[in-house]
């Protein structure tokens, strides 16, 4: 009994020792980290379209209409931040149309004013969200607008027209999303400051024109400042 108690042990113990030496013997597996794909990247140069309309403020006028045109940049993207300059070229069609008038005096003055084009340089400043990219800009505005009219004084009528070229500041913000590709769409807001309009002579050198309430313009007009909200829409794309 005890002989074959102990054969029993033996053969046990053999083979267990054949199964481990077994295991010892198969290709361990090697571990692997999961693959992530990417998010999208906002590096490149890119170029685009857009649309929209400005309302903004001029003396005692409201300028208003519809503007398009195009816009070309670039950015650099820095783990989540974004860093880019951008350009673009808009054609106007703001204007406004202002009339002043004293019936007492025989004077009035009718004129419209009108924004033909302008443009801005700006550097641009994200957070992207993967392919959504919030952002704010600034920068350089430029311009160009005409002003015509005529003016009265008793039973004479003048002509006069002028216009202004524009320098001054911008300053504003948006959202661009990467939706198919190197495709992506922008909303946009810019306020500008386009600085003073000109001086127009509207009357005879030695004629005062009386409007408004009783206010003596002398024989020309200060157009002031010229200042204007942009919203816009757009789309881009990225090479």
């Amino acid at each position: 009994m005890r002989r074959l108690s102990r054969a029993l042990l033996a053969a046990v113990s053999i083979i267990t020792l054949s199964q481990v030496a077994s295991a010892a013997d198969l290709p361990v597996k090697a571990w692997s980290t999961p693959v992530i794909a990417p998010g999208y990247s906002w590096t490149g140069f890119y170029v685009g379209g857009n649309l929209g309309g400005s309302w903004g403020q001029q003396s005692s006028t409201n300028p208003d209409g519809v503007i398009g045109g195009g816009q070309a940049g670039f950015n650099w993207q820095a783990d989540q931040w974004v860093f880019g300059i951008e350009a673009d070229l808009q054609g106007s069609g703001q204007k406004a149309n202002g009339n002043f008038s004293n019936p007492a005096t025989l004077t009035s003055i009718g004129f419209t004013n009108k924004l033909d084009w302008f443009g801005t340089v700006r550097a641009r400043m994200g957070y992207a969200f993967d392919c959504w990219l919030p952002y704010v800009t600034g920068g350089w505005a430029y311009g160009f607008s005409e002003i015509n009219g005529t003016s009265t004084v008793g039973i004479t009528t003048t002509s006069f027209s002028g216009s202004q070229s524009y320098r001054g500041w911008t300053l504003g913000g948006g959202l661009d999303w990467a939706f198919a590709g190197n495709w992506s769409a922008r909303a946009e807001y810019l306020y500008i400051d386009f600085g003073n309009g000109p001086t127009i002579q509207v009357a005879p050198s030695g004629t005062s024109i009386v409007v408004g309430n009783s206010i003596v313009v002398g024989n020309s007009i200060v157009v002031g400042k010229l200042t204007d909200n942009i919203v816009r829409a757009g789309i881009n794309y990225k090479f």
